[in-house]
């Protein structure tokens, strides 16, 4: 006999017949690999010196571990519920809730952040083949595009994905090429001194690298769509990881190399990287890198817009959110009403940062943050349910080394990161304790009643 046709969807649930592929295309569309090429690793490099590539080194150790934990919870039947599955089997559904609504605000941090980006790089873009577009108009024809491809067959929307990041990537190493052509000192070995200077430099650029690897786990949020998601989910999320990791060791190896021949103004500008591809005497290179770029931050967009409609779909269907948002597409079986719910307010807050004059930095720095605070939070919820209780196909001494990993390794980068913000941007902080709150609240008001 053949192998048996999935199931078709109900009208109300999510089409399940993803692939290993364009789940893997997924996490690392979300990652936005590029992205970290011509905005983390300058941002890095800025406050980490030669000792950037030690910040990203620590930061793969850490997200690894993290994906690790993850891993351990392949067998669990909550994990077709992405996250939230994770944290619900350990810790109960109102925790799971709870870790499902700072998802729902870190991946829409990312998503207007990275929109911000795109209309920047679009516009430079434009500008530099004779076709000028306004930042505003460039906007939003990345955001309704992104929409537009989002509620449409989330097939489509991985592939679309797989196809930017590949070409932006492409257009990356292209020019680390030409910078090793151009010759590079080797990796900075002093920088692992603890009693130099450099540990406050890692220290600043620990962050931004751990920011460059937030969207891995968006996998896991795709796993109701997704055929046999004990096996594709976690390969998913190891090889988004790895790729990313080797990659960007890499890049913060030779690229901060090439930055360093930069004069300080144009290193600290808004885009350094296409600056130091004209300068290596390239002809159009630094067009080749703004258009990668932008196609990097749509694809970026995309997989956060991708990953935050599952997650609003979850808090619907949890009450959370209005129920009206478990509407799902009738022929793409996408949710279709969350990611218009969600996009929408996100576009137009957009819209009014950009005629206010904040620039694509400002706001990528803030998002950026207030991100990374929520999926600290996740990232430690799933290693705190990890050591909860036992997990099928692990035994007790690989989850708890692995989970204790996990929660030491965010345990360290959140007082890190904590310390460096106390004081200086006490309005993330604010911001992200209220909307949490108001989360607790929603969750509570949400919960059966006895």
């Amino acid at each position: 006999m053949g192998a048996s046709k999935p199931k078709p969807a109900a009208p109300s649930e999510l089409q399940g017949n993803l692939g290993p592929v364009a789940i893997t295309a997924q996490a690392v569309a979300t990652i936005g690999l590029t992205l970290t090429a011509v905005i983390n690793i300058p941002q890095a490099f800025a406050v980490a010196g030669q000792a950037t590539w030690i910040a990203y080194a620590l930061a793969l150790i850490a997200i690894a571990l993290v994906s690790e934990t993850l891993v351990l919870f392949r067998h669990e039947p909550g994990q077709a519920n992405g996250i939230a599955g994770y944290v619900s089997a350990g810790l109960g559904p109102q925790a799971g809730a709870l870790a499902t609504w700072a998802l729902f605000l870190g991946y829409g941090s990312v998503m207007l952040a990275c929109l911000m980006f795109f209309g920047f790089y679009l516009d430079a873009f434009a500008h530099r083949i004779g076709l000028p577009v306004p930042a505003f108009t460039a906007f939003l024809v990345g955001g309704l595009g992104c929409l537009a491809l989002a509620r449409r067959d989330v097939r489509l929307s991985t592939s679309t994905m797989l196809l930017t990041e590949s070409i932006s990537v492409l257009i990356v190493l292209g020019l680390c090429g030409v910078v090793l052509q151009h010759g590079g000192a080797p990796a900075d070995l002093r920088a692992l001194n603890p009693t130099g200077d450099h540990l406050n430099q890692i220290q600043g650029g620990l962050m931004i690298a751990v920011l460059s690897f937030i969207g891995f786990e968006s996998a896991a949020n795709l796993g109701q769509e997704t055929k046999h998601p004990e096996r594709t989910v976690p390969r998913a999320m190891r090889v988004a990881v790895l790729l990313a990791g080797g990659l960007f060791l890499l890049w913060a190896v030779v690229l901060s190399e090439g930055l360093a021949w930069l004069p300080v103004s144009e290193r600290l500008g808004l885009d350094p990287i296409s600056l130091l591809a004209d300068r290596l005497g390239q002809p159009g290179a630094g067009t080749w890198i703004k258009g990668g770029a932008f196609l990097c931050l749509f694809g970026t967009t995309l997989g956060s817009l991708t990953a935050l409609g599952r997650v609003s779909f979850s808090l619907a269907q949890s009450g959370i959110l209005p129920r009206s948002l478990r509407a799902v597409h009738p022929r793409f079986h996408t949710p279709a009403a969350a990611l218009a719910a969600t996009a929408l307010p996100l576009i137009l807050v957009g819209c009014v940062l950009i005629l206010q004059g904040v620039t694509a930095s400002q706001a990528y720095n803030t998002l950026g943050g207030f991100s990374v605070l929520g999926f600290l939070l996740v990232y430690a919820l799933v290693a705190i349910s990890s050591l909860k209780r036992p997990l099928k196909g692990s035994s007790k001494r690989r989850r708890w080394l692995i989970g204790s990993g996990s929660l030491l390794a965010v345990t360290v980068v959140a007082v890190a990161y904590l310390s460096a913000i106390v004081g200086h941007q006490n309005g993330i902080l604010i911001s992200f304790g209220l909307l949490m709150l108001l989360g607790v609240v929603l969750v509570i008001k949400a919960a059966p009643r006895p």
